[in-house]
């Protein structure tokens, strides 16, 4: 489907509501209008001013769909850039159904997944990393991916690119000036003075970078989710200190041994992140079928964990089986959370020992009476949660995007080699121009059309 094509689709949910409500785009958005609406007063669709609400019905081979309300924005001053046509109608499936119908007849072609948002894209309303922020905040769930996305669709993260870009721009300027008159510019070696304006801009330049890739640790955290796993022996309190981390009674908890049997999850923010949060059966040498087919489960899970949270019940020493699972652990990060910390210590010296050698932390918790202070302080380290404030500071979140980061860095960071080692300025010019390069794709300038497509592919249709 080319971009000249008029779509349209329903852009709210499926299913009962009040209203619902079918964007249409294009550079025939007003005609398809036109012929599948007719305003209640009489006269066309474009007597009233744009951005007016008009009331009327909508209409299929002469017969009256539903009773409804159009909007026109004409373009560039729409969402998508183009002439674009909105029917706000009655919510129910039927109802929308008929009206998208009616649409589609009157000469629309049906939107493809993030088709409106790829245009506008496309048309300059967004940036790339604008565009795959409105994706994330439709998607959001909790306050964190909320903040994050918010502040991205925002333009935090396109203003700390452009600034960047600009400084570097007249840095390449001035390289620039350098090649064209070498007699007025060079100094006696034939070289640029690499203490001058464009080194500065040059490590400036690679510093905000840098800050920038380290970033993509906690916005990958909170848009995408950590995988994490809570193991360990049966009985120790896994299960309580899912519930405690939850904020919900979704795991039983009894005082038998091997109660959970299967995998549960859950996605649940944390410590400033999102966890995608799985209690395991309780790891032991067992004949019970059901149970050990559980246990395999768990071990499977731990195996793919992106975040091993291992529970101990603190007030015992550790159990040969407990000694066995500890020592074959993945090599994800790891936390030992010793629960049971309101009973007197049981653990000996030696399991104190291999606990600290193992995990990358070790707290006390009480899972029980809910206290995991200890266990979110860790988890927040691990992630360098308070490094960044997701609702002001620019925060990437995309593989994508850390690819491109990272190829910019590697181009500023050679090109300060190369300052540094006298090169030619066209040599260093080269460097911060590929640089430039890689900053702009980060934002959606000179990405290939397989780029984009996957981008877009992760809209749903409607926006």
């Amino acid at each position: 489907m080319g971009v000249g094509d008029t779509v349209a689709a329903v852009s709210t949910p499926r299913g009962t509501g009040g209203v619902a409500l079918i964007r249409i785009t294009g550079p025939d958005a007003f005609g398809v209008a036109r012929r599948s609406f007719t305003p209640s007063g009489g006269g066309d669709i474009t007597d009233r001013p744009f951005r007016t609400a008009i009331y009327g019905d909508v209409v299929r081979d002469g017969a009256t769909v539903d009773r409804a309300v159009l909007t026109l924005f004409a373009a560039p001053a729409s969402f998508t850039g183009e002439d674009t046509a909105e029917i706000c109608c009655h919510g129910g499936v039927a109802v929308t159904a008929a009206v998208l119908g009616a649409v589609f007849r009157a000469g629309a072609s049906p939107a493809a997944a993030g088709e409106f948002t790829r245009r506008a894209f496309i048309n300059g309303k967004m940036t790339l990393t604008e565009a795959e922020a409105t994706g994330l905040l439709i998607a959001a769930d909790t306050d964190d991916r909320l903040k994050l996305s918010s502040a991205a669709a925002g333009g935090v993260l396109r203003r700390k690119l452009g600034g960047i870009s600009a400084s570097l721009t007249a840095a390449v300027a001035s390289l620039c000036a350098v090649i064209d008159y070498p007699d007025e510019l060079l100094d006696e070696s034939g070289s640029f003075d690499p203490e001058g304006e464009v080194l500065s801009a040059v490590s400036d330049a690679e510093a905000q970078v840098a800050k920038l890739v380290l970033t993509y640790r906690r916005g990958s955290a909170v848009a995408s989710g950590v995988r994490t796993v809570i193991c360990g022996a049966p009985n120790v309190g896994k299960s309580s200190l899912f519930n405690a981390m939850t904020k919900e009674d979704d795991a039983i908890v009894t005082d038998v041994p091997g109660t959970t049997r299967d995998v549960i999850k859950r996605t649940v923010p944390f410590a400033g992140v999102t966890l995608l949060l799985f209690d395991t059966a309780g790891i032991r040498e067992i004949s019970d079928e059901v149970e050990k087919i559980g246990v395999d489960r768990a071990l499977r899970a731990a195996e793919d964990a992106e975040l091993v949270i291992f529970v101990a019940d603190s007030s015992r020493p550790l159990t040969d089986d407990e000694k066995k699972l500890i020592t074959s652990l993945p090599s994800a990060p790891k936390i030992a959370a010793l629960n049971k910390s309101d009973l007197p210590r049981g653990l000996t010296a030696e399991d104190e020992k291999l606990i600290s050698e193992t995990f990358g932390a070790a707290v006390d918790v009480c899972a029980a009476s809910g206290d995991v202070a200890p266990l979110e302080s860790a988890t927040k380290e691990l992630f360098d949660s308070d490094s960044v404030d997701l609702s002001r500071d620019p925060v990437i979140w995309d593989e994508r995007q850390r690819a491109e980061l990272c190829s910019a860095l590697d181009a500023l960071k050679a090109a300060r080699a190369a300052i540094g080692s006298g090169a030619p300025a066209d040599a260093v010019c080269a460097l911060c121009e590929e640089a430039l390069a890689r900053l702009g794709a980060t934002d959606g300038r000179g990405v290939t059309e397989e780029v984009l497509a996957s981008v877009f592919s992760r809209f749903c249709v409607g926006k």
